[in-house]
């Protein structure tokens, strides 16, 4: 069945497309070299979706990880926010928080600043759906199984429609990405094709 979607409702939304995160340079990829080639299909069709959606137009909104120095904001009970202080990463006014710049919002897009797993946890993410009467969220970014999940999981228990462009989506290995993909997602949202995503924004549904 063909994607159906109303552009006026309709938001796309980047998860975690920094530098520190994606950029070949950035911290993630010289801990795991070879997630450089692995990041980079996922990236070139994130960019094509993103172009498609400003042509169409609708609401894009961009969301990134940073924290205050010294990460006096982390949550000291998560693991994964105790390495990131430990490591000294992902703060406020450092070149790794920038937006990756292929992907990198234009100044009339909408930019969101988080310091957890879900794009909506302590953010104003909601109110800036709401004000522009957004009912459908399709996500894309990295990781899969972590900022792509977790907002996919909040988004739904909100009440919004969520649409997951799969290959606009990367994780760290295969296992982690197919569990997410097969088993997790289909539960809570649509999981579609960037090919799909851009056909249902130019009204091509056949």
């Amino acid at each position: 069945m063909p994607l159906q979607l109303d552009v006026d409702r309709t938001a796309l939304v980047l998860l975690d497309l920094q530098n520190y995160t994606v950029h070949p340079d950035g911290y993630w990829m010289s801990q795991m070299p070879e997630a450089v080639q692995r990041l980079a299909p996922s990236l070139t069709r994130t960019a094509e979706a993103l172009k498609a959606a400003r042509e169409a137009p609708i609401a894009i909104v961009h969301v990134g990880n940073a924290w205050r120095g010294g990460h006096p904001d982390i949550n000291p009970h998560a693991p994964w926010m105790v390495a990131a202080k430990g490591a000294g990463r992902s703060t406020e006014g450092t070149w790794g928080v920038e937006f990756y710049e292929p992907v990198a919002p234009h100044p009339e897009e909408l930019v969101v600043r988080k310091r957890a797993v879900s794009a909506f946890a302590g953010t104003e993410l909601e109110r800036l759906l709401r004000v522009r009467d957004v009912s459908t969220v399709a996500l894309a970014g990295s990781i899969t199984n972590f900022a792509v999940e977790g907002t996919a999981r909040e988004a739904s228990d909100r009440g919004y429609r969520v649409v997951i462009l799969s290959d606009c989506c990367e994780s760290v290995s295969d296992e982690w990405q197919a569990f997410s993909m097969t088993q997790i997602l289909p539960m809570i949202a649509e999981v579609v094709t960037s090919a799909t995503f851009i056909d249902a924004l130019s009204g091509n549904h056949s």
